[in-house]
């Protein structure tokens, strides 16, 4: 073309061909106005469905479904025990949430570093962090891609510590044929508008511990013992917010939840067409998909070979350019 889209030529691709997500079929709408119409849009039946729903498709034990995954990864903190001084390691490359949900209960994050190629935690960085007052590791699996488990989860029992999954960006990603979410002590996910399991915000807190099901519980609900569709007395037994979510929303995520595979198909199939039409590019490095782990491309992240390339000027520019 004679001039490029970024300076007023022809676009290649028209507006009309992107689509907003996540998708909106009738199933979504029968639900979300089943929720609308009832008696009362708090916590109530579709709730609970979804939370359970989600423990079979994921493989999880307990859930409960919250306001975001901000909210699920402070109650895996308080869930383990995490109180105030303790270390808790964490990526150094990540949503600010994963380390935000550490000082939200007045422990100290401590950074590890990545490994560049899968841009997750680098396992063989992890003991050299470790201090006698490191009680918990968040693994973030990162863009949707599942860090190395055995390895994190082997320095945890050697040294007794927590391992929270913030797999907030890893609806289905596996590793060695187990889903995100169930790899360590208890696990956060989003259901943000942008997340590949969407409910416009949400999250879901999950574990198979009950202990730490009812820690995190009494943070996700005022600090009560009971839930709100059980005998609640209304008495705080430690300090708790309100991380609840409500009857539309929920209604929301289960249509989306009950198209999550075929969705996830489809994820699979547009991140291994870049995969294949976008080899042999000159100075373009394509995410590495470990033989073990299966991505489900929430991101998609290419780096570039500014040696390659022969570009010693300006590469932040180039970068945005690209």
């Amino acid at each position: 073309m004679s001039q490029l889209a970024i300076y007023g030529g022809p676009k290649t691709i028209n507006e009309d061909k992107v689509k907003a997500w996540p998708p909106i079929d009738k199933t979504d709408e029968k639900l979300v106005l089943d929720a609308l119409y009832a008696t009362s849009q708090a916590r109530g039946p579709h709730n609970i469905a979804f939370e359970k729903e989600f423990c079979e498709y994921n493989g999880n034990k307990y859930a409960l479904f919250t306001n975001s995954g901000t909210a699920a990864l402070h109650m895996c903190l308080v869930g383990c025990g995490i109180g105030a001084g303790d270390h808790v390691l964490v990526t150094s490359y990540t949503w600010s949430s994963s380390a935000t949900c550490i000082l939200h209960h007045n422990a100290i994050p401590i950074f590890v570093d990545i490994d560049p190629d899968t841009f997750l935690i680098d396992a063989s960085k992890i003991e050299a962090s470790i201090t006698p007052r490191t009680k918990a590791i968040i693994v973030v699996q990162l863009h949707g891609l599942c860090a190395d488990m055995d390895a994190i989860n082997a320095i945890a029992k050697k040294h007794n510590i927590y391992v929270i999954e913030d797999a907030c960006q890893a609806h289905g990603a596996m590793y060695k044929g187990q889903k995100a979410g169930t790899m360590g002590d208890c696990a956060a996910f989003s259901l943000n508008q942008n997340k590949c399991l969407s409910s416009g915000e949400g999250g879901i807190f999950v574990t198979d511990n009950e202990d730490i099901f009812n820690g995190a519980s009494k943070l996700w609900s005022f600090g009560e013992t009971a839930r709100p569709e059980q005998s609640r007395d209304y008495h705080a037994y430690a300090l708790g917010w309100m991380y609840r979510n409500n009857e539309i929303t929920a209604a929301f995520a289960r249509a989306q939840l009950a198209k999550y595979p075929q969705y996830f198909k489809m994820l699979r199939a547009n991140g291994n067409y870049l995969q294949d039409n976008l080899k042999g590019i000159k100075g373009l490095i394509q995410p590495y998909e470990p033989e073990e782990c299966v991505h489900n491309w929430y991101n998609y992240n290419v780096r570039l070979d500014f040696d390659a390339l022969g570009i010693t000027e300006d590469k932040e520019r180039f970068r945005d350019a690209v």
